[in-house]
């Protein structure tokens, strides 16, 4: 299961997460699921120093070695050195097994022994210092792409920079929406697991253990998992109860939604390009009870509204390179390039003045990503601003809730990131037209 998403992962076939629970899995086991999952997701996570690693004990470079049998490899190689609950023997059989299978003549053999010579040769190589070699350290020993590596020296700092890196690589913590629906206190004793408070969050919960989904707060549609900064942006929209909220490239949802629960008696118009993202967002709505969510297909830059409507109430959920969630997305590491950046700027304005025809005058616009750059962030709102006379940049503090207006820039985005809040990065900007 984990070599088969793996390599869909690596041929664009899907998303991880997407992959594993595809219905081929449906009937294994929870253990084995839980197991295929720990590997996907750790391959992903330490791929740079999995192949330090193999490149040193192979006598072939990894670029010349066929996909099949380099992601054995790494399946192999990753339960060795991370998984003490699998020996080093069963790991290295079951490489061999997956390469006998998948790939070419003489790749189970080839497998076998680079895998025992890393096991003959613990320690080897030795993998590089901070002190002596700090992009290495941050790129091959903590395991992120170069160029991105080099990007969070220059803005950061090393000691933030190696901190941003190893949350990178650790399990994201789980946060709960709940419903407004169900007292706080009350949701908590159903949830059935572990779980605290979160100061920041007026309806949030940590979760610490225990199987979520199978709670009967979640199976009532009373709960969602969903990171704390997105829980957070749409507070920044300061929706009435009786709004009617345009929320453009809203999929999946958890901010649609959220908005719903606040205009209960108003209503939110979400908007998502792509059809079969369009339809998971109706799913989640109809799962989660939100009667006032109503699902569009449409291309944020060509808003099928007649020209007369405007909006008092406004968000943009921007495509982005998603850097910011590289805790629950690690395949991002590897397939965002720099220079995707730029593309990704130019669309983003390009949505954001769509959006902002549709704006009302005094109404206000969230402009949000889940990006940590700035390219993406404050850039696009800047060049926004400069081009667009009557816009305003607001200072967010106000809109958040008290515990959470740490969370707000020099400039007044709301900002955050995974070394200083251990959450998901996410940046928003609060802009009105006078």
């Amino acid at each position: 299961m984990a070599f088969e998403v793996l390599r869909g992962v690596e041929q664009k076939r899907g998303e991880p997460a997407a992959l594993l629970h595809a219905s081929r899995y449906a009937a294994l086991s929870a253990t084995d699921r839980d197991l295929a999952t720990e590997i996907t997701y750790g391959v992903l996570r330490w791929r740079n120093r999995l192949d330090f690693v193999l490149s040193h004990h192979s006598k072939r470079p990894l670029e010349k070695i066929d996909g099949s049998i380099l992601t054995a490899l790494r399946i192999g190689l990753y339960q060795i050195l991370f998984l003490d609950r699998v020996p080093d023997r069963a790991a290295v059989d079951e490489a061999v097994r997956l390469a006998h299978d998948f790939a070419a003549s003489g790749g189970a053999a080839f497998v076998n022994g680079v895998l025992r010579n890393a096991l003959r040769h613990p320690g080897e190589p030795a993998l590089p210092s901070r002190d002596t070699d700090p992009l290495g350290y941050l790129r091959d020993s903590l395991s992120h792409p170069e160029w991105l590596a080099r990007r969070y020296v220059e803005k950061l700092g090393l000691d933030d920079a190696e901190t941003r890196c190893r949350r990178q690589n650790e399990p994201p913590p789980v946060y709960v929406r709940v419903s407004r629906r169900i007292n706080l206190d009350r949701a908590q004793e159903e949830l059935g697991v572990e779980s605290e408070r979160v100061a920041i969050l007026p309806h949030g919960l940590r979760a610490y253990s225990g199987k979520l989904r199978g709670s009967k707060l979640f199976k009532q549609g009373l709960a969602i998992v969903q990171d704390a900064g997105s829980q957070l942006i749409p507070h920044l929209l300061e929706p009435s109860e009786d709004d009617v909220v345009l929320d453009i490239c809203a999929a999946p949802g958890g901010k649609a939604t959220a908005l719903a629960e606040i205009a209960h008696r108003g209503k939110v118009i979400a908007l998502d390009r792509r059809p079969r993202r369009a339809v998971v967002m109706k799913d989640l709505a109809s799962k989660l009870g939100v009667t006032n969510l109503v699902v569009v297909a449409a291309d944020g830059r060509k808003l099928p509204l007649r020209q007369t409507r405007r909006f008092h109430r406004i968000l943009l959920d921007a495509p982005c390179s998603s850097l910011g969630t590289l805790r629950h997305n690690p395949d991002i590491k590897w397939r965002v390039a720099k220079r995707d950046l730029e593309r990704h700027h130019e669309l983003q304005l390009q949505l954001l003045r769509a959006s902002a025809r549709a704006l009302e005058s005094g109404g206000r616009l969230v402009y949000a990503t889940c990006s940590t750059e700035r390219e993406e962030n404050q850039d696009v709102v800047a060049a926004f601003v400069d081009s667009t006379p009557g816009f305003r940049v607001v200072p967010a503090h106000e809109s958040l809730p008290e515990r959470a207006r740490h969370l707000v820039s020099s400039e007044g985005f709301f900002e955050t990131t995974p070394e200083r809040d251990n959450m998901d990065a996410y940046f928003a900007a609060i802009l009105t037209r006078d």
